[in-house]
């Protein structure tokens, strides 16, 4: 998720006036080009500020930036996320706001689960654990606290979000 959408709502409008309701065709073609405009300008603004713009989400909430390995092309891709701190670690989820297709980067998490962690400049080899069960709704719920839209977005997606969390390794 990227830092320029700063507030989700349940409709996207239409300029004839209909709304297109979470979870449809139209919101999820809509949302993807959304998300992938964004993603790619939050890319550029990093790379051109030298990581110190758009650390924090509106709201003030964190983003880190997961470096994972293509599960196809094998090379490393860089992606802007919005994270909570849990016990030294980072949830993170691949709701792809509230889409019915899971992000990419999930995909290559699952093939290769080692990978880069960057936290306001200072990147780090983590680990990415998908988490399951019952401990995966207690930290859903944390997203939740952190970020309403969540809660929004695994009911209307019609699947369940991938959590994970991401632990660094320290040397």
């Amino acid at each position: 998720m990227s830092v320029i959408v700063p507030y989700v709502v349940p409709y996207v409008k239409r300029v004839s006036g209909y709304c297109v309701p979470m979870g449809s065709r139209g919101y999820d073609t809509w949302w993807g080009l959304t998300l992938r405009t964004t993603t790619r300008l939050h890319k550029v603004v990093d790379r051109l500020s030298g990581g110190r713009l758009w650390r924090r989400f509106p709201g003030g909430q964190q983003v880190i930036w997961i470096s994972t390995l293509g599960r196809k092309s094998g090379s490393w891709r860089r992606t802007p996320l919005l994270a909570a701190p849990h016990e030294g670690s980072w949830v993170i989820t691949g709701s792809n706001a509230g889409q019915a297709q899971i992000p990419s980067w999930v995909f290559n998490v699952r093939a290769h689960n080692l990978g880069f962690v960057e936290i306001d400049g200072t990147k780090t080899d983590c680990s990415f654990i998908e988490v399951t069960g019952p401990q995966r709704e207690v930290l859903y719920q944390e997203l939740v606290a952190m970020w309403s839209a969540y809660a929004m977005y695994e009911r209307n997606a019609g699947r369940e979000i991938p959590v994970f969390l991401v632990q660094p390794i320290l040397n």
